[in-house]
């Protein structure tokens, strides 16, 4: 059987082996460059700033598949972990203009669609090959370290839609004194949950950590920002909440310096990923806005010149 491994990897070796980490831990797998994020950003605009107490949009129960065996940089399918086999979708999702039937969930806080995606390190967005819904995309372990499980991952899929939820997950290697806990939602369009016209939605709890050790990070912080967003995986189109690779409520937008992760506890984002521009509630492209923005201020200074001329 060949083992598949992202285009960002240079090994063959099965991620899920002794020699992988050892690899690993020596700084000897290959990531991927950073991307700088393109001014201005493509942004993706919060539904919700909080007030939910930290809890998830879709609090998980009984009905959530789960926990899923533990691990590092490893996916599942519909075969289980490192699955040949992707999760069949009982809808059709639509993502940049392109219908999916399947998908695979990976570990390190993402979905992808044309095939599963181990890479640890995240880059910024725009990058080539791999769409992805990237809630948090960052170097995530569930596995036991020895004093326990650090994390778990949970997911249901249902007629409309599918739920991911990353509980209490820690970073690698063994970072279990800072959590996060985190929510993919993905719909055919057509799901009132998170608003017909709307077909993903991230959510968040609460947010202690950004970066693995093997991102050059040091207690949970530092090195490779975690990235949160969407990418079509063509290089050009994509839309960024932001990155994030420090403590604090600081945030200046999709763009510019990394934040403060704890800026996305208790957020809610719902959107529409199927466009060529991802639409945010009210049906305005992102991109748009600036285009928006700007013909409100011409009309206001034309209304207070004309005014004054009066």
């Amino acid at each position: 059987m060949v083992i598949f491994i992202s285009n960002f990897s240079f090994s063959q070796v099965n991620p899920g082996s002794p020699e992988y980490q050892s690899l690993k831990e020596q700084g000897l797998i290959e990531q991927p460059a950073q991307v700088p994020t393109p001014d201005p950003a493509v942004a993706i605009l919060p539904t919700e700033t909080g007030g939910r107490d930290l809890n998830l949009f879709v609090p998980r129960d009984g009905t959530f598949i789960g926990p899923l065996e533990g691990c590092d940089d490893c996916w599942y399918g519909s075969d289980g972990i490192w699955g040949d086999f992707p999760f069949d979708l009982p809808f059709t999702f639509c993502f940049y203009g392109t219908n999916y039937t399947s998908f695979f969930l990976n570990n390190n806080g993402n979905v992808s669609f044309e095939g599963p995606y181990q890479t640890y390190t995240a880059t910024g967005f725009p990058v080539t090959d791999f769409g992805m819904l990237a809630p948090f995309w960052a170097d995530v372990v569930t596995w036991d370290c020895g004093s326990g499980v650090i994390g778990e991952l949970y997911y249901k899929i249902e007629a409309t839609r599918v739920i991911v939820i990353w509980e209490n997950v820690g970073y690698y290697e063994c970072g279990s004194d800072k959590r996060n806990t985190f929510e993919l939602i993905f719909t055919n369009g057509l799901d009132p949950l998170i608003g017909v016209g709307n077909n993903v939605a991230f959510s968040y709890a609460d947010m202690q950590w950004t970066t693995g050790d093997a991102s050059f990070g040091t207690g949970g912080f530092g090195g490779a920002p975690a990235t949160v967003g969407v990418n079509k995986g063509d290089g050009v189109k994509y839309a960024l909440v932001g990155r994030f690779d420090h403590e604090g409520n600081d945030y200046d937008g999709a763009g510019g310096a990394a934040d403060g992760v704890s800026y996305l506890d208790g957020k809610y984002y719902t959107f529409n990923a199927c466009e060529e521009d991802v639409v945010i509630p009210g049906e305005v492209p992102v991109s748009n806005w600036a285009l928006f923005i700007g013909i409100g201020l011409i009309l206001a200074f034309a209304v207070i010149r004309f005014r004054r001329l009066v």
